[in-house]
């Protein structure tokens, strides 16, 4: 497999979301920036091996093609003392070659395309530069119950980059020059020896930036952007669930040169409601009687999602008991809709009068079964 483990190298697991892996990076990056450790090679190299492992797990399409170069590594096909990968890719034109599973390299094109489309060949790199997706954001929103169950609009504060005001997106202070990098040429990598092939680094001399910034933006820090709350209206579905996950195309971070914004990834936090509480299409409720209707039986009222419906309590309901409102509960996308049930909860009186004492021993005394 790889020598270097990139997932390892963020500290991340192979089953890390995107935005993990992204807030993984930039913590790593603000880490160990050269401007905040000038001078110490160390640093530096820790922030080269993050640049690099994040310009392969931060692209979606990189990221499988690199997960399926380690998974054919890890079933025994990839070995330091075996043949070179020119020898062991050459003349397979179509055909699969068995490494523990099926792996059908005409899927990739030549042997050149696909390391250039995961490490980068110099083209792919311009053009990476030049258009990029934006990256994907992470948050949560927190919904009244009626909105989620019967949909409606709300507000989200969503962290969006923007150029900097202090430099206007330059990245220098005070109006200082920028130059082109000389030795990346502005792609802002480099092509460096990695086993058997060769893969993309931060270039060192502008640390993957493509520039070079003699006195860096006090404000940004040579970034060239700031990262501020912006809000959000979105639209929400009727009968979201609580924690359920919604993806919204377009609303995360803006594309870099002409290149599509990520998406926003909300998390839904229903708020509990005062009275009722919700089980999938269900809904719950509780209502009170005294001890002698549920005796003898008696009608309340009870409000639904739908409005005020009128229920027979049937004599000698116990404490605890559940009546169903059926078809009450909530409807779904697909038309199918949940029931209303009330759990009936019964009084008993803390203190009697002697009115209501006397009566009460009275119906003690009355032998089960007998006729009044």
């Amino acid at each position: 497999m790889p020598e270097k483990d990139y997932y390892k190298t963020l500290g991340v697991s192979a089953e890390a979301s995107q935005e993990e892996i992204r807030k993984a990076y930039r913590r790593l990056a603000k880490q160990h920036h050269p401007d905040r450790h000038r001078g110490s090679k160390a640093a530096e190299e820790k922030f080269k091996d993050a640049a690099e492992a994040y310009s392969v797990l931060g692209d979606p399409q990189k990221r499988r093609q690199y997960d399926r170069l380690r998974q054919v590594g890890m079933h025994g096909g990839w070995h330091e003392a075996g043949p070179s990968f020119e020898d062991l890719f050459s003349g397979l034109g179509g055909r699969t070659w068995h490494a523990g599973e099926e792996v059908n390299f005409r899927d990739y094109g030549s042997l050149g395309d696909l390391f250039s489309r995961i490490f980068g060949g110099t083209r792919g790199r311009a053009e990476h530069a030049a258009r990029q997706r934006g990256h994907d954001v992470a948050s949560a929103i927190s919904v009244p119950f009626d909105v989620a169950v019967h949909g409606g609009r709300a507000e989200v504060k969503v962290p969006r980059e923007r150029a900097c005001p202090e430099c206007g997106g330059t990245g220098a202070a005070g109006g200082a020059g920028v130059e082109t990098c000389a030795q990346c040429r502005g792609s802002g990598q480099v092509l460096s020896g990695q086993g058997a092939f060769s893969v993309a680094r931060p270039c060192p001399a502008c640390f993957g930036r493509g520039r070079i910034i003699r006195r860096p933006c006090g404000k940004c820090r040579g970034g060239g952007t700031l990262e501020e709350p912006v809000l959000v209206e979105v639209k929400v579905p009727a009968g979201v669930e609580d924690g359920q996950r919604m993806r919204l195309a377009g609303l995360g971070q803006p594309g870099v040169g002409g290149g599509p914004n990520g998406d926003l990834l909300l998390e839904v936090r229903v708020q509990p409601h005062p009275a009722f509480a919700r089980r999938g299409r269900d809904i719950h409720s509780k209502v009170q009687v005294n001890m002698v209707d549920a005796a003898l039986g008696t009608q309340v009222e009870i409000q639904t999602l739908r409005g005020t419906v009128t229920v027979t309590v049937p004599p000698g309901t116990q404490p605890g008991q559940r009546l169903r409102i059926a078809g009450y509960g909530l409807q779904t996308a697909d038309g199918k809709k949940g029931h209303h049930y009330v759990e009936v909860q019964v009084r008993i009186p803390r203190s009697l009068t002697e009115e209501q004492r006397r009566l009460l021993e009275q119906l003690r005394g009355v032998p089960a079964g007998a006729k009044s």
